[in-house]
């Protein structure tokens, strides 16, 4: 190695070279912990707006109820339960296009969000569509470990198909299912 090589290595392992390499550490792992805590930050705002809108949906206060969830997507459009709320809350209201439109967005996020299934299924039978309903009840028991709501809806889309056998085997599975803890 020649003299002006050495030089050169020195020159680029210097105090302030590794200096600004820890400054550019340092900003990265805080950068990355900011990230998490402001992504906290947003879910707790989110759910927080869910649960003031859960309570107002109870009390009757549908469509206050249904602004609070809609600022609860905008909050974290991200999480999936907040869709969901959302689409459940339109279905009550009678709001089936846009319970949909809630639904597929909860199941864009989470394909395996099986309440949201079940709500898009109900949804549909609400429409009048018992056909596409059906089919998505029938996804939605494929990925439900608590399968009751979903058998009771999947009874309503064979009552209105006028195949009442199938609507009494699934109502029967419902409260079966319902009896045993499967919710």
């Amino acid at each position: 190695m020649k003299t002006g090589e050495r030089r050169y290595i020195r020159s680029q392992s210097s105090p302030g070279a590794a200096f600004a390499l820890l400054v550019l550490i340092l900003n990265f792992f805080l950068l990355t912990s900011f990230d998490a805590y402001a992504e906290q930050d947003v879910r707790g705002k989110a759910e927080s707006l869910l649960k003031d809108a859960t309570a107002l949906f109870e009390e009757g206060s549908t469509d206050k109820a249904i602004g609070l969830a809609g600022e609860a997507v905008k909050a974290d459009p991200g999480y999936s339960e907040s869709y969901d709320r959302l689409g459940y809350m339109l279905l009550k209201a009678g709001k089936n296009d846009e319970a949909i439109n809630a639904f597929e967005a909860a199941l864009k996020i989470n394909p395996q969000h099986r309440t949201s299934k079940t709500g898009k299924g109900l949804a549909l039978l609400q429409k009048g569509d018992a056909t596409g309903a059906e089919v998505v009840l029938k996804d939605a028991l494929l990925l439900n470990p608590y399968p009751s709501m979903t058998h009771y809806a999947l009874g309503l889309v064979y009552e209105k198909m006028n195949n009442y056998e199938q609507a009494v085997l699934q109502f029967k599975e419902g409260i079966r299912t319902f009896k045993s803890g499967k919710r």
